[in-house]
């Protein structure tokens, strides 16, 4: 995510030193005050409510107190935004010198009254009142005593549509813990674990409750910590650290003073309000780490044991829907593991860390074939190796030398992800030999053999009668053939003795499986308890028994179900029972499949957080460097404005093609492939002129500009419709042959033809008979990202994808370009039928930021949109012959509806000067002569738009080429299209120089008269309000104002937009009302170098701000592109659903799909498998054995040997019992097996829709499935159901039932892993928000 916009200059600045804050408490009041009718957004609500946080302990005499209260006051009048601003709807405000003393209230009753939603506006009636100031007209009602303020929370609650400007209801919420739990005291500091939370909406509205529901769960499973500093009882108390604890931070770190790393603060995105307001967020809010924290302590030793594990926030996310590498280099589950070791009576202690985190490439897994998750790589290594150097570099610089530890198998599925991580990283080794020789001689260290490829699965079938623990130091760490029992020697423990550091951790191990779960923790946890012997002897500490170890084997356990349980929903595999494995492994399958999409919203939408459906922040993902996407609005919009003092442009030719090929029903041309190419896509200008057009070229008919000059593309987007032909079976097993086919020959052509200009493919995708591939040249790999792919289906209502588009969008430079195939719905009169499939493409589409299509820098719009002429084929063909298309194109259903605003707004087409594309005989130049006759017309077509003025886009060429294999003519265009550079030195000077010049940025004036004018509050704030409209413009709005008072005066505050306005508004300083009051104002002006230096250590990493000094030689510098042959460029081929490649065999006739189904269906459910007595004598999991996710991913075959994440080892063998179970949860199959003789039990369906659950006595072994073969994405429609046997003749399986000893695990521990499948009331999850995955 953004942190990882470094390492880079600038760095942060310091900060004043930070006093100890030993109470987070505070209590929430609210008031009820009188809304100015002039200042409503509703003229409904006349009354609104403010909100006062008040702390309860002061942290020092210079921080805030007891009297010092945040004043928290939305504005309804700035809920909605501009497209181009964005305005918080509150404001924020510190007084002092508040009196606020409430009687004694139960935190219960409190909370009770804040959460009730039977309550009068979510609060009720015997809440406690107290008075703020003697003249105080209102009560104050006591809402709540909580034991922290996390941040405010804002939610944008903007929709897709047809115009870019789509700002919604902006609701922000303030977040409280309200209940915790004391982990222990950890160095200065007691540590507590997040319980409950109460979230209050400023919006004073109980139904924005249901907009907060994921994230109040999400902060309430047990995962989010924080901490307290310990109240010195004297000065003669040594401390730990010459700061504050800071919870995001390693003890080396600690020793080192740094500031907080932002890649584990989570709740910053609910600072950042307040910043604009100048509140030292320090003492108000406590950092909130995400991970799992594990302590036990031996009293006879006097040694406490820390286990914290922290999580990144940078890639966050839930298994399925968050994999592999962003584009800024951070991976997902990253997770820093830190092993404490304190000696708490001498007040020393040491630290190891250890990382973990998913495989750097761009890859994912289908999440609804529960059958076999196979691993899809979405990017070659040409496009993916600049964010695989992104990750490594910061390694690198961040901890020293790095010791890869690859746990995946080295064959089947994961053996193609392993080869391709093996193959970069030793092409990064080979890149950088040069830097480590000349520059950088600590690089040295940067070897191959670095990187260690331990197939975790089959080394475990080599060795017997071992714990997992035993297994892999026996032949990981102990084997001479690696070198971690060496690396552990060489990075050393950080140990720090008596205030003196004796050794640092110069070095770090960063281990992963697939899903950095089961493998990876077994494999931490090995070394774990080996570095513990290395932590005691550092510490000259000798214990009595290994009582230690056992209980810290225990806390590794209990660490990795905490990080499990964060991405997959249940704890971890392979460390328990074979019972909690198979109860686990269910709860996997529900969670991945039905919840974790809500689950992933409100990941997104706690670090985002008013960045989100945002279309100034999500423009500015690809405008703006990555730490800039959470900026304060009124900055981004001055920082859109000045782009020309930190950008630079450069012209690109990008080159469009739309074609109708009516299921490509002549596939044997491949001789013509070269020359049609050549029309279509490159030589279209030059093939209308006959004395430019080479010899046997096609012809071209269109428009060219007058500069035009010819060039190569720089990208190509081709679109395909009717490229298989719109059969029932295509609906659902579309056939990829065509789509492969045209993709080869393109890539092949230019191969041979252009050999200087390498093409590579960016990506592709297919909807039924709709094709869409974009290619880019090689050289501006480097510069691509933000890719991203989405399909909308129309057909039939947006059942069927008969008709409807794919879209694919990228970032290249940073200039976002979006291109988007379509079919729309044929017929000669339904235009209004087309113009709804435009409506849903526009409504539909989501990508990662910019979501919105209609948000991209540049949009490219083809297809076959099907719009007819409306007069007669006589007059068309008439009007055709004499070339009147500029007549012709006044009878066009396209230009009429895009004409009065029905459809295309905003975009723009150029001359058409062709005859109609549609429709002819094949092979000929006559148009439709069957029965139907149908009228020529244009439906291909080609629109563009760009979304600024600043970035321009100018077709150079339209036309069409006389390619007559089709019914239609493939159309084309070329631009030249602007693309921005940000030097990102000058972006952040320029960000500063524009808050320095908004500054104050809380831009408040306060205006001070006479005390004896209380009375006339109401009348005043219009006289003031007329007052500035009139002596300074409608141009400086005004965005909240409410008074104070005391013994002395009456005080108005007035909110301004910005800063600059409330300059502005200050001369002159002294001035009278025409109601003849004097006042005079004073311009709130607090440090704004510290408010400042605040923002920015929020929003950038440090790049010096690492685990030891030294690591900053090991940065691996400026990135240099490998050698064209180093990288290759091949990658999986995303098509209908399934993955191709040279080993796939696909189905494409309606028999190959039909025997398809016969063979893989059985393999669409979750299978549990308990035919023991095959087994080995050390391994539980084979081809016959447990695994329901199918974790090894392999392919479908009955041959294959492959373990999974989930691999145990046992000393005898089970007994031998033969069943087979099934889990339908999505309704795929009506019974698991087509055999006759199989003995079928299932379950009923009750009210609620439950899964059902098979079990049947297999029949005699089927001949084995042949290899490679790969589950479709889509189930095959439902068979007939069978009538179920009776139910006495055996059990139903349930969830229940799957509990297998019940008796063994309390009560606590079946609620871990059972899932909470959420608020049913919730509102279903808007589009993603991940604007660098």
């Amino acid at each position: 995510m953004f942190p990882n916009a470094a390492p880079s200059r600038p760095t942060r600045p310091t900060l004043p030193a930070l006093h100890p804050v030993s109470n987070w408490n505070v209590v929430l009041y609210r008031k009820t005050e009188s809304a100015p009718s002039s200042h409503s957004y509703d003229p409904s609500q006349t009354t609104y409510g403010s909100f006062y946080i008040q702390l309860q302990q002061q942290a020092c005499s210079s921080s805030p107190s007891r009297s010092d209260v945040l004043c928290l006051r939305y504005q309804s009048q700035q809920q909605k935004n501009t497209l181009d601003s964005y305005a918080l709807p509150f404001t924020v405000t510190q007084l002092t010198d508040v009196n606020l003393s409430p009687e004694s209230v139960p935190l219960s009753s409190t909370l009770a009254a804040a959460s009730s939603s039977a309550s009068s506006r979510f609060y009720n009636s015997d809440q406690q009142s107290v008075r703020i100031n003697a003249s105080s007209d209102n009560p104050f009602s006591l809402l709540l005593r909580a034991k922290a303020f996390l941040g405010v929370l804002v939610l944008n609650n903007s929709t897709n549509s047809t115009t870019a400007n789509t700002a919604g209801i902006i609701r922000p919420f303030m977040i409280f813990v309200t209940e915790d739990v004391c982990m222990g005291q950890l160095f200065d500091a007691h540590i507590f674990r997040i319980a409950q939370v109460a979230t209050i909406s400023l919006r004073d509205n109980p139904e924005d409750e249901v907009y907060i529901a994921g994230i109040k769960k999400l902060f309430q499973g047990r995962c989010f910590y924080y901490s307290t500093d310990i109240k010195q009882e004297s000065n003669m108390n040594r401390r730990y650290f010459n700061k504050p604890y800071d919870i995001t931070l390693c003890a080396q770190r600690m020793v080192q003073g740094h500031d907080s790393d932002i890649r584990f603060f989570w709740n910053r995105g609910l600072c950042l309000p307040l910043l604009k307001y100048n509140i030292d967020i320090r003492y108000w809010i406590p950092k909130v780490m995400c991970g799992g924290i594990e302590k036990c302590r031996s009293q006879s030793d006097e040694i406490d044991i820390w286990l914290i594990s922290r999580l990144s926030c940078e890639r966050a996310g839930t298994r399925f829907n968050v994999r592999g590498v962003n584009d800024d280099g951070a991976v997902a589950n990253f997770v820093e593991t830190e092993q404490v070791v304190l000696l708490y009576r001498q007040h020393n202690y040491s630290s190891f860390v250890i990382v973990r985190g998913s495989i750097p490439l761009f890859w994912h897994q289908p999440r609804l074939q529960v059958g076999t998750h196979r691993i899809t790589i979405s990017r070659s290594e040409a496009l993916s190796f600049k964010a695989f150097f992104e990750h490594f570099k910061h390694l690198y610089r961040h901890y020293g030398r790095v010791l890869v530890v690859n746990l995946v198998e080295q064959r089947d599925n994961e053996k193609r992800i392993g080869d391709e991580y093996r193959n970069l990283f030793h092409l990064l080794v080979k890149t950088y030999k040069q830097a480590q020789q000349s520059h950088r001689p600590c690089l040295g260290h940067l070897t191959e053999r670095d990187f260690i490829w331990f197939d975790y699965h089959e080394q475990s079938r080599t060795i017997k009668n071992c714990t997992p623990e035993q297994f892999v130091r026996k032949m990981l760490i102990e084997n001479a053939q690696y070198s971690i029992e060496h690396a552990l020697q060489q990075q050393s423990i950080f140990t720090y003795i008596d205030n003196t550091t004796i050794s640092l951790q110069q070095g770090i191990f960063r281990i992963n499986c697939i899903d950095c779960l089961d493998r990876t923790n077994n494999v931490q946890l090995t070394i774990g308890l080996s570095v513990l012997f290395i932590q005691l002897k550092s510490l000259r500490k000798q214990i009595n028994s290994n009582s230690l170890f056992d209980q810290l084997k225990d806390m590794w356990i209990n660490n990795g179900d905490h990080i499990s349980r964060i991405y997959t929903g249940t704890g971890a595999l392979g460390q328990r029972s074979i019972a909690k494995d198979i109860q686990r492994s269910v709860g996997r399958a529900i969670q991945n499949n039905l919840r974790d999409d809500e689950k992933q919203q409100s990941m997104q939408t706690l670090i985002y957080t008013y960045s989100k459906d945002s279309y100034l922040h999500e423009r500015s993902v690809a405008a703006l460097l990555t730490p800039y996407v959470i900026s304060d609005g009124l900055i981004l919009t001055e920082m859109f404005k000045t782009r020309r003092n930190y950008i630079r442009k450069e012209e690109i030719r990008i080159s469009v093609g739309t074609w109708n090929i009516n299921g490509d029903k002549n596939p044997a041309l491949e001789h013509e492939y070269p020359s049609i190419l050549d029309a279509w896509i490159l030589n279209g200008a030059e093939n209308m002129s006959s004395d430019l057009r080479k010899t046997n070229a096609i012809e071209t008919k269109g428009f060219v500009a007058n500069d035009y000059k010819k060039s190569m593309p720089s990208i190509l987007a081709i679109g395909f419709q009717e490229i298989c032909d719109l059969t029932a079976t295509n609906m659902v097993w579309q056939s990829s042959v065509n789509a492969t086919r045209w993709v080869d020959n393109v890539q092949n052509h230019f191969k041979r033809a252009y050999p200087n200009d390498e093409y590579i493919l960016l990506g592709n995708d297919q909807l039924v008979g709709v094709c869409l591939a974009i290619f880019i040249r090689r050289d501006l790999a480097p510069f691509v990202k933000n890719i991203a792919v989405d399909s909308v289906k129309t057909g039939m209502g947006g059942k069927l994808g008969n008709k409807g588009c794919v879209a694919i969008r990228l970032v290249l430079h940073n200039t976002s370009i979006c291109f988007i195939c379509a079919h729309f719905t044929a017929g000669q009169n339904e235009y209004n039928e087309r113009n709804k499939d435009y409506k849903s493409i526009m409504e539909k589409l989501s990508f990662p930021p910019p979501s919105r299509a209609l948000w991209h820098d540049h949009i490219f719009f083809l297809g076959d949109f099907n719009y007819r002429l409306t007069i007669s084929r006589t007059q068309v063909e008439h009007l055709v012959r004499n070339e009147s298309f500029m007549q012709l194109l006044e009878y066009d259903q396209l230009r009429n509806e895009h004409a009065e605003g029905k459809v295309f707004r905003e975009f723009r087409e150029g001359p058409v000067n062709f005859p109609p594309t549609y429709k002819y005989d094949i092979g000929s130049d006559v148009y439709d002569t069957s029965e139907k006759a149908r009228t020529p017309s244009y439906t291909d077509r080609i629109l563009w738009r760009s979304i600024s003025s600043d970035v321009q886009c100018k077709q150079l060429y339209y036309g069409r080429a006389e390619v007559k294999t089709s019914d239609h003519r493939p159309v084309s265009s070329m631009f030249d299209a602007e693309v921005e550079i940000c030097d990102e030195t000058r972006m952040h000077q320029e960000y500063v120089n524009i808050y320095k010049r908004l500054a104050p940025s809380n831009a408040v004036i306060i205006y001070d008269m006479r005390a004896d004018l209380s009375q006339r509050r109401t009348q005043l704030i219009d006289e003031f309000d007329s007052y500035v409209k009139r002596k300074y413009g409608l141009n400086i709005p005004i965005i909240d104002r409410f008074f104070t008072s005391n013994s002395r005066c009456l005080s108005l505050h007035m909110f301004f937009e910005n800063g600059d306005h409330a300059r502005r508004a200050m001369e002159p300083k002294e001035d009278q009302l025409p109601s003849g009051v004097y006042f005079s104002k004073q311009l709130v002006n607090l440090n704004e170098d510290f408010a400042l230096a605040q923002k920015l250590n929020l929003l950038f990493s440090d790049a010096d701000e690492t685990m030891y000094a030294e690591s900053i030689a090991y940065d691996l510098g400026a990135y240099q592109q490998p050698a064209r042959e180093a990288l290759s460029t091949l990658q999986d081929v995303t098509i209908a659903g399934l993955v191709a490649n040279e080993e796939s065999t696909l189905p494409s006739t309606e028999q190959e799909v039909d025997q398809y189904q016969k063979q893989e269906k059985i393999s669409e459910l979750i299978s549990f498998d308990s035919d023991h007595s095959t087994l080995n004598n050390n391994t539980l999991f084979n081809e016959n054995s447990f695994d329901p996710l199918h974790f090894a991913a392999k392919s479908v075959s009955n041959d294959v040997k492959t373990n999974g994440d989930n691999l145990l080892s046992f000393d005898q063998n089970p007994s031998s019992t033969k069943s087979r179970f099934y889990i339908d949860p999505f309704d795929m199959l009506s019974e698991p097996s087509h055999q006759t003789n199989s003995t079928l039990l299932m379950n009923h369906k009750n009210l609620q829709n439950q899964s059902i659950f098979y079990h049947h006595h297999p029949p005699p072994p089927p001949p084995p499935a042949p290899q490679h073969q790969f589950i479709p994405s889509r189930p095959a429609p439902p068979a007939p159901r069978p009538i179920a046997p009776p139910p006495s003749i055996q059990r139903p399986l349930t969830l229940e039932n799957l509990n297998l000893n019940p008796n063994n695990y309390n009560n606590d521990n079946i609620s871990n892993d059972l899932l909470d499948l959420g608020d049913p009331g919730s509102p279903p999850p808007s589009p993603k928000f991940d604007p660098f995955g």
